[in-house]
């Protein structure tokens, strides 16, 4: 089924916590380093992707900035990620 304008947010959502635990894996990367970049827990770190595989929106905008640099997103990604 193709994806429509009414659940894009949702789209969106699952798609950057696709991209985050991509990026993690690429740079070998464990959650709790990425956790500490954000100055959360391991847990909290869990449950904000697991959330955001759901479609709900955890990360704030200063986290996603935090994440986004220190990932290497590039300019394609965070134009994909964050533009609605």
């Amino acid at each position: 089924m193709p994806r429509v304008a009414i659940n894009k947010k949702t789209y969106m959502i699952r798609d950057l916590s696709s991209w985050i635990v991509g990026r993690m894996h690429a740079k070998g990367l464990r959650q709790t380093d990425v956790a500490q970049w954000i100055g959360i827990n391991q847990q909290s770190l869990s449950r904000r992707l697991k959330k955001a595989r759901e479609g709900v929106d955890e990360f704030s905008f200063w986290d996603l900035v935090i994440l986004l640099k220190n990932l290497d997103a590039t300019d394609e990604d965070i134009l994909r990620l964050t533009k609605m």
